[in-house]
């Protein structure tokens, strides 16, 4: 077996045997490992935000303000208020490297604060993140996510042209 392969063994039994018997709707958890020192993968994802905090989405729905309400070297703590419905998400993206050093670890949490009717998918709001911040195409990409973890993976349809309502 390959260090690449233990090292997505052991994120994904890490992530998955913690894991509770009740699945909370409100919440999505996603990982995503990179064969890159963690300061360029966190770089993109700072631009990306950025880039996404204006109050018009221009690169499709729900891509558009996102706030950063607090960073450090091992956090990002975001808000998303979507655009279409009010709701609000917060997101904390935690990150350092594995236990082999070459590789990232990104580790990020979303949480709904508000239940109000139809809403946007709470996966898509990380994935598009990841995705638009070129990071799916970074050496060494894997992600790690179930419906466990992120109730609303199961219905997710990240296309970027279409409205991803869960």
């Amino acid at each position: 077996m390959t260090l690449s392969s233990l090292l997505a063994l052991a994120l994904f039994l890490q992530f998955v045997l913690p894991a509770s018997s009740a699945v909370d709707p409100s919440k999505c958890i996603s990982i995503w490992t990179f064969r890159l020192p963690c300061s360029e993968p966190v770089s993109d994802l700072v631009n990306q935000l950025k880039a996404w905090s204006t109050k018009k989405c221009r690169d499709g729905p729900e891509k558009c303000m996102y706030k950063i309400m607090n960073e450090s070297p091992e956090e990002l703590e975001v808000k998303h208020t979507s655009p279409q419905s009010g709701k609000i998400t917060e997101i904390n993206f935690f990150f350092g490297p594995t236990a082999a050093k070459s590789f990232c670890k990104i580790k990020a949490i979303s949480t709904t604060k508000s239940k109000n009717g139809t809403h946007p998918n709470d996966y898509c709001l990380l994935y598009n993140l990841i995705d638009a911040s070129g990071l799916t195409q970074a050496e060494g990409y894997k992600e790690i996510c179930n419906k466990e973890k992120c109730p609303s993976m199961s219905s997710a349809d990240c296309d970027k042209d279409k409205d991803f309502y869960a």
